[in-house]
């Protein structure tokens, strides 16, 4: 095997347990609020109310998937659903915590393995975030949730702007966008394994004691259709799990092909001088850029629901119990899969068939104005699995454009490309981390329904940015 699949390959399991790490939050979202949030819920005042989709959601608890003509909530009923509707918006803003430090860190984080190597920098990242993902199984309240979830968007927010310029140094120009989607795809194979493999492993730990060492969990009532999990003990397992990783990447991984110049030798600037404010003032001068950037907010605003939002949802509006909602996420994911291994045979047979600036702009362009459409059904869809499947078409698309977005930074970036992917990245997971606590506050002040339609209007508005990217205009080369 050429050495260059095999750096490829070790990347993408890293991808793979980077994707586990984040996605498992939203599928034992329900059992953390339970213990860490609803015991905190304030007595509601006169001022809180209800969406109907919350009253809904409460008769269905109460009286079952189909309650009956003129059921009627009790006093305590209101309450209860009061108090959950204020542990939802707490739990959101945990979720959109990770994007944030995901985000703000792309940019040094990229400029990091720019300066010092991939291989040091994703190392060091593996390990860093896989001790933070230990760690969240130890965790006594919401503030120290909170906490976690911004250490982890820091430390896994160097892992693909790494790639990306590891990619571009052991690819040959024809293979970047298929060696882009073999790593993007092992996150992709990551985020739709988790559901599944995290559900599994919550029920088969449950009474399995793993960090009752260190601290005394406490006690969460359970609705009487569901069975014990122990949510502490899965991220102890994956914390270590990709501790493993860490090492294996390290052992095989190299900087540069054999022979091959490293990048400061390669003539011009030598990136490893050019300080991180040098590198951001050439990104911020670039059109390309801000387009960039913008495509990428609006798209991840909408993405985010998938890996933050679903489950719930699936539990709120469909009696979705856990198990089932890790199948169906499970199901979105996996077609989005399908679209990362099209994608990067079809980003590379566009460049060559439309040429550098069309054959990059077009596949973006489409992709995501069928995102838009897709949003734009889901209001009219008649159950859960018609939800789930046109969910998994906007994945589809989303992942069938992410190799032409990692081959677009590979093209303008010039020897900074981890810095260019960390530029897009990081408004796109600016926009992520405003996914959560945006649709819920629409889904609270009007309905599900609305917030779909709003993200449609962000689909579209990314489209029409990805159609105007130029990759035949490099950044400008910062001077040392």
């Amino acid at each position: 095997m050429p050495q260059r699949y095999l750096i490829v390959a070790v990347t993408a399991v890293a991808a793979f347990w980077m994707y586990i790490d984040r996605v498992c939050f939203s599928t034992l979202a329900a059992p953390m609020e339970r213990e860490l949030l609803l015991p905190l819920a304030p007595e509601p005042t006169d001022a809180d109310t209800l969406s109907n989709d919350d009253i809904a959601a409460a008769k269905k608890k109460k009286f079952g998937p189909n309650p009956p003509a003129g059921a009627e909530l009790s006093p305590e009923d209101v309450v209860a659903a009061k108090k959950k509707k204020w542990a939802d918006k707490r739990l959101a803003d945990i979720l959109g915590a990770f994007f944030l430090t995901y985000a703000l860190f792309q940019i040094p984080m990229g400029s990091l393995a720019d300066r010092y190597g991939a291989r040091a920098v994703l190392t060091v990242s593996i390990a860093a975030w896989s001790v933070v993902t230990m760690l969240t199984g130890f965790v006594g309240g919401a503030v120290a949730l909170v906490g976690i979830r911004l250490l982890l968007g820091v430390t896994e927010s160097g892992a693909y702007p790494a790639a990306a310029g590891l990619v571009k140094r052991w690819a040959r120009p024809e293979e970047r966008g298929r060696f882009s989607s073999v790593v993007a795809f092992g996150g992709r194979i990551g985020g739709v394994v988790a559901p599944w493999l995290t559900a599994v492993l919550a029920a088969a730990l449950a009474g399995v004691a793993l960090v009752e060492w260190a601290i005394t969990p406490s006690p969460a009532a359970l609705d009487a259709n569901e069975a014990p999990v122990n949510w502490r003990g899965v991220f102890v397992v994956y914390g270590l799990c990709g501790v493993v990783v860490a090492l294996l990447f390290w052992l095989i991984v190299r900087d540069n092909p054999p022979g091959a110049p490293a990048p400061a030798r390669e003539g011009g600037n030598d990136p490893a001088k050019l300080s991180l404010v040098t590198r951001f003032a050439a990104l911020a001068r670039s059109r390309n850029m801000w387009l960039f950037g913008a495509m990428q907010f609006g798209m991840n605003l909408g993405w985010a629901f998938l890996v933050t939002l679903l489950p719930k949802y699936l539990e709120k509006v469909h009696d979705t119990p856990l198990d089932q909602a890790g199948r169906m996420q499970t199901v979105a994911l996996g077609i989005g899969c399908l679209g990362m291994i099209f994608g990067g045979v079809f980003t590379d047979f566009t460049r060559r068939w439309l040429g550098p600036k069309a054959g990059r702009a077009v596949p973006i362009g489409a992709a995501l104005s069928g995102c838009a459409v897709a949003f734009l059904l889901i209001p009219h869809l008649p159950d859960a699995w018609t939800v789930v499947i046109a969910l998994g078409v906007m994945a589809f698309l989303v992942d069938m454009h992410n190799p032409t977005i990692w081959s677009f930074a590979q093209d303008v970036g010039g020897k900074n490309v981890g810095a260019a992917l960390g530029w897009g990245n990081m408004w796109g997971n600016l926009g992520a981390a405003f996914s959560a606590r945006v649709l819920v506050e629409l889904q609270h002040a009007t309905s599900w329904n609305t917030a779909f339609t709003c993200l449609a209007g962000a689909f579209a508005a990314s489209a029409v940015c990805g159609f105007l990217l130029d990759a035949t205009k490099p950044v400008e080369e910062p001077a040392a």
